[in-house]
């Protein structure tokens, strides 16, 4: 199995809610968490493909060590678009 843990992911985080308006953002509404069909707000690009989470799910994923080792050897590319939830 190939280990990409040497490299760190590249993360796509967009800027603070102020700036939110202007942004050009990559995940809509077509685009629903693999794991409750949610809206997804992370897109994850990985050695093998794709995985696409909610707010909830990436986050319960990222806060368990076991969880969050096995992504950092699978991740290539974070495109983290949680700060629409910030939008008033």
């Amino acid at each position: 199995m190939y280990n990409n843990t040497m490299a760190r992911p590249i993360i796509k985080d967009h800027p603070s809610a102020q700036n939110l308006n202007n942004q050009e953002w990559h995940l809509n509404a077509n685009d629903r968490c693999d794991s409750c069909g949610a809206q997804a707000y992370v897109k994850v690009n990985g050695i093998t493909g794709d995985l696409m989470f909610c707010n909830h799910h990436y986050e319960k994923i990222m806060n368990n060590p076991e969880s969050y080792a096995k992504m950092m050897s699978f991740m290539i590319e974070i495109i983290d678009e949680r700060n629409k939830l910030q939008v008033q």
